[in-house]
């Protein structure tokens, strides 16, 4: 009976330990694979320097036409891709889409094919020229801070206080990103994921319930960046910025 019942114990651990390992194996192939779509869509992104003209190619780009490059993402990858979101000292520089709901890019890549890791993408009921009152974009929170993992960065005073701006790129213009608060909200609440707030309503209430808040230099249309955090149910990290063309 002491050998069966010990067989029993070393078949139970084996099984435990090789589902322990595939569980660890499926997260890893996710961060690979989000990985790898990241590095296939930074191709577009031009070079900082142009080798014939010393002037940043995408500076010239902007000036000339826009960025030409956001429009061959969308010819080239698909049609969905918005723009380019860039925040520095985080990991979040990834292009983000626009769908018919909120759920199709939520467990789908930029190629429309199943990955965990979803893809970076707006509230639908935004429009794509960053012209609502409040542009909402949502990312998965990934435990080795991808997508939109390093949003929690700013919960510290110190990193909120270093780091106020952000980019995002669209095909006829590119906007400059002013960080003014970051907050932790329910996934409902009504002023935060509101796409025509009332300004004042709004701006008063983000100042009263932000956790770390600076006051804009300008007010304008805002960019809201969400993810989940797990401070109490159905809890969400989100930040705020004022979009302004550059």
């Amino acid at each position: 009976m002491r050998k069966a019942a010990r067989t029993l114990l070393i078949i139970a651990l084996t099984l435990a330990i090789c589902l322990s390992g595939y569980e660890l194996w499926k997260i890893s192939e996710q961060y690979i694979l989000e990985a790898r779509i990241k590095d296939e869509m930074a191709k577009f992104i031009p070079e900082a320097e142009d080798a014939e003209s010393d002037e940043p190619a995408q500076e010239a780009a902007v000036e000339a036409k826009g960025n030409p490059w956001v429009a061959d993402m969308q010819t080239d990858v698909n049609s969905d891709i918005v723009g380019w979101l860039k925040i520095p000292e985080t990991q979040i520089d990834y292009p983000f889409v626009l769908a018919g709901d909120n759920n199709y890019y939520l467990r789908r890549n930029l190629y429309g094919k199943y990955a965990a890791a979803g893809s970076i993408f707006m509230d639908y009921r935004c429009k794509e020229d960053l012209t609502s009152f409040n542009t909402v974009i949502y990312g998965h929170y990934m435990k080795n801070n991808s997508m939109f993992g390093s949003l929690s960065f700013f919960a510290d005073e110190w990193f909120f206080k270093s780091n106020s701006a952000g980019t995002i790129s669209l095909k006829d213009d590119t906007y400059s990103l002013e960080i003014f608060a970051y907050m932790v909200v329910h996934a409902e609440d009504e002023v935060i994921y509101s796409i025509d707030a009332e300004e004042s309503k709004f701006f008063d209430y983000v100042k009263k319930n932000a956790r770390n808040y600076r006051e804009p230099t300008t007010r304008g249309n805002v960019v809201t960046l969400s993810t989940c955090t797990y401070e109490f149910d159905d809890a969400r990290i989100v930040l705020l910025a004022i979009a302004s063309p550059s």
